[in-house]
């Protein structure tokens, strides 16, 4: 079932991943075209040579049985899908230039069949265009109103390091509160300067407190 997609925030598909996902797809496709084979040679046996002779052109019977199989993998998995297992596999769609309407048959045909044609008969320009163009367009995109595009955007978190010499956050992610009101954790590795002349602190504290309790008393 095709997707509607707004085509200003889309991001369009450029040549090679385009490239790699028509790699795929023409794997897929030599593979079930080999079960297609085996059947004809099978029936070639038993029908004389009906698939070998010429119908159109110098195409036989069996090129062009070879030829509708590999349109109609295209045909049918981007009518009703919009993509194909190439496509899926890179996380691409072909929908309309709007983002909104539905892809008809008759635009499907057009495109894999004579728009594929003309890029193929351009020597390969018409598929190096989707690499130059603003919406990375082929050829086949332009005549029939159609855009590559990624079906869904992967959203990236980063992750931040802490300077050196602060403390981590907790995993609940909130920083405990710094002012001058609050106690900062106690580190053993600081320990105020020792000398003749200090006090340790557990000291320097009852001493405060005496003196706060003498001065009270009188």
């Amino acid at each position: 079932m095709q997707n509607s997609y707004n085509s200003q925030k889309a991001e369009y598909a450029g040549f090679w991943v385009r490239l790699a996902a028509y790699c795929i797809d023409s794997a897929v496709v030599w593979i079930g075209l080999i079960f297609v084979k085996l059947v004809i040679g099978m029936l070639s046996l038993s029908g004389g040579t009906i698939f070998r002779a010429n119908i159109l052109f110098h195409y036989t019977l069996k090129d062009i049985i070879l030829y509708v199989f590999q349109i109609l993998y295209f045909v049918i998995f981007t009518y009703n899908t919009g993509t194909t297992l190439g496509k899926k596999a890179l996380n691409l769609r072909v929908i309309h230039a709007d983002g909104s309407q539905r892809l008809s048959l008759i635009n499907v045909l057009y495109r894999e069949t004579i728009g594929r044609f003309l890029c193929g008969l351009s020597i390969g320009i018409g598929y190096i265009m989707a690499g130059v163009d603003k919406e990375k367009r082929g050829l086949h995109d332009m005549l029939c109103d159609t855009r590559v595009v990624y079906a869904k955007k992967i959203k990236v978190y980063p992750v931040y390091q802490a300077p050196q010499g602060r403390p981590m956050p907790p995993m609940g992610g909130q920083m405990p509160p710094q002012g001058p009101g609050t106690v900062p954790p106690w580190n053993p590795s600081v320990m105020p300067p020792q000398g003749p002349g200090t006090m340790p602190p557990m000291q320097q504290a009852s001493s405060q407190e005496n003196v706060s309790t003498t001065e009270s008393e009188s």
